[in-house]
């Protein structure tokens, strides 16, 4: 997985972190806060995946990829 072929994007409006990776690798989904604690996870083999930060509180959370024992990590803030 090139960089240029992962997406992370937080859309505010509907509060979903949206990842883009290549499809038909499976790929480790993982969103945690602050502290570190694991709050979603999930394994697919799908190019689009989304976590619902709904109901969450304000805060800062990291995305976390892992596709071929590639790891990429985003920062988002969630402010309401």
């Amino acid at each position: 997985m090139r960089k240029d072929e992962l997406v992370i994007f937080y859309n505010e409006p509907d509060e979903k972190v949206y990842v883009k990776v290549p499809p038909g690798i499976e790929t480790h989904y993982q969103l945690s806060n602050l502290a570190g604690k694991i709050l979603q996870e999930d394994v697919h083999t799908k190019a689009l995946h989304d976590f619902d930060l709904a109901g969450l509180p304000e805060g800062i959370y990291f995305v976390i990829v892992n596709q071929d024992d590639i790891i990429r990590s985003k920062k988002i803030v969630k402010n309401t």
